[in-house]
């Protein structure tokens, strides 16, 4: 059974690839012919005529540029375009044309081509007596040297350039009928390919007709069983073929896919209680190659080794953290008590006498110094305290309620018409969170929108919520100022960064913004465009 299958199926295909073979000799054949023609017309007869359209017009300009030059004296840009025409575009388009006519390879056209050269060559040197005859602006006061061009424009000009262009519409027809004898070799071409295409798929029909019969017949329903079984495999469902097992290629495929199962599945067995950490469970490779047996009992020993590491590398770093932040605590508090000592023994020097200006100026540096490094450590306890207040008691916060809450600290700006606050909350209006931090966020972006609006117009500011999945995502668009963010969208978020120092500010809003939206489990961007506004958008979780 098994030879016979195989041997008419070896010869079934062999006659599709000679036809196939076949097919693609011709074909390949036929393409090529096709595409030399393709490249002929385009690169070689479509060029020729527009070359030769463009003579003709050459002709005809030459000729009306010429009859203004003798009639309208002043009209210099007709003059000049005479004058292009005879420096550089009739020799432009000579030396294009005599070389596409050359690779033509047509005689009779090159040499009536050349004709046409000789002749329209003769008009421009009648073209060129006339132009010097009538140079000046005063020539043309001279009646004898007016009506002697005027006279030559009508016996010489005209007429040639009228016989110009009959002999040029002659070449013109001819490249015509060259270009429809290329086209129908064209078509005569493509209609052989589609002939041979055709032949080609009745060929296939009736080959894959018998041979899907045949298969069918024979093979296809046990091969389709091991198909299923196969994309259960690749599905994760672990299963047997169950048909007889005969000593065939088809009993062999059973045989193996069925044996692949059982193994897959203790390998699936052994996998899984790696994943529940058991190692105790004993497992041994399917065979010397099997690279995936040999690679989990390397995982599962790397895990049992590793898992203790990353166990007590964790616990160390958890400690380490707790240790920093105390550690920290403890410094920015205990400074805060020598600086403030400092500070006021500055405040007492500076209300001293002050009749010695030099100590005068360094009490001023000191008490500034000292001023400056209290921030610092304000700054520093303000960071610290937002990581404290992780702890506190989640609540249902709206957006309308601190919104309003916080127009009231910017009412001046409102009644002097100096800002508008328009809000939209009809989407989401209220999370899950921590309300002190929902505050500071809107209080920040409100207050920063205010801060950088632009000194001429007036500050609208639009602040809209929407739905995106488990999470609210609030947008603070203004038409401020807006932000360079090609040269300063790296330190926008930054601790002490600032991005514009016009105004007062120490840099730490956005730097709290985004370590408390992410502390809240969000995310914070920015799209902004200079001297347009910007748009902050904060993505929250509905419940923290």
């Amino acid at each position: 059974m098994g030879v016979s299958i195989r041997n008419r199926i070896y010869w079934s295909f062999l006659v599709l690839v000679a036809l196939f073979v076949i097919n693609g000799i011709v074909t390949n054949f036929t393409l090529n012919k096709s595409k030399k023609l393709s490249v002929h017309i385009s690169t070689m007869i479509d060029p020729s005529q527009q070359g030769l359209s463009e003579l003709q017009s050459l002709l005809i300009e030459s000729k009306m540029y010429t009859t203004n030059w003798v009639f309208l004296r002043s009209n210099q840009e007709d003059k000049h375009s005479l004058q292009l025409l005879h420096q550089t575009k009739y020799p432009d388009l000579k030396r294009r044309l005599a070389s596409l006519f050359i690779q033509l390879g047509s005689p009779k056209m090159t040499d009536s081509l050349r004709q046409v050269f000789k002749g329209f060559e003769d008009l421009l040197t009648i073209e060129k007596g006339i132009m010097a005859s009538l140079g000046k602006f005063t020539d043309y006061d001279d009646p004898v040297i007016k009506l002697t061009a005027e006279q030559t424009l009508e016996d010489e000009v005209i007429p040639r350039t009228t016989r110009l262009i009959g002999l040029l519409d002659r070449v013109n027809t001819r490249e015509r009928e060259i270009k429809d004898r290329e086209y129908q070799n064209l078509e005569s071409y493509s209609i052989r390919l589609r002939t041979l295409v055709l032949i080609l798929a009745i060929a296939i029909v009736i080959m894959g007709v018998f041979l899907s019969s045949y298969l069918t017949s024979i093979i296809t329903q046990p091969i389709n069983l091991i198909i299923k079984m196969v994309n259960d495999l690749g599905k994760g469902k672990l299963d047997t073929v169950n048909l007889p097992v005969n000593r065939d290629e088809i009993g062999t495929m059973v045989r193996s896919v069925n044996e692949l199962s059982n193994k897959l599945r203790e390998t699936a067995i052994f996998a899984d209680e790696i994943g529940k950490r058991d190692f105790s469970m004993h497992f041994s490779p399917l065979s010397e190659e099997d690279i995936l047996g040999k690679a989990l009992l390397t995982m599962k020993d790397n895990l049992k080794a590793s898992g203790d590491e990353l166990m007590q590398t964790a616990e160390n770093l958890i400690q380490r953290n707790k240790e920093l932040e105390q550690f920290t605590y403890i410094i920015s508090h205990n400074l805060r008590a020598p600086v403030a000592n400092i500070m006021g023994l500055s405040q007492l020097l500076a209300m001293g006498p002050d009749d010695d200006a030099e100590l005068a100026t360094l009490i001023s540096r000191l008490g500034a110094s000292v001023q400056s490094l209290d921030n610092v450590i304000t700054d520093l306890n303000v960071i610290l305290d937002i990581k404290q207040q992780v702890h506190e008691q989640m609540e249902e916060v709206s957006f309308t309620q601190i919104t309003e809450d916080i127009k009231i600290t910017f009412d001046t700006y409102v009644q002097q018409g100096l800002i508008e606050i328009k809000c939209d909350f009809q989407t989401a209006d209220r999370v899950i969170s921590l309300k002190n931090y929902i505050y500071s966020i809107f209080y920040n972006l409100i207050s920063n929108s205010i801060k950088f609006k632009r000194p001429e117009e007036k500050l609208l500011l639009r602040i809209t919520s929407y739905l995106k999945n488990d999470k609210v995502s609030i947008h603070f668009a203004d038409n401020g100022k807006g932000i360079d963010l090609e040269y300063n969208g790296d330190k926008l978020f930054g601790l002490y960064r600032r991005f514009d120092t016009s105004v007062d500010g120490k840099g730490m809003g956005l730097y709290m913004v985004k370590t408390q939206v992410e502390t809240l489990g969000g995310q914070i961007s920015v799209e902004s465009c200079l001297h347009a506004g910007s748009t902050f958008i904060v993505d929250l979780p509905l419940i923290n």
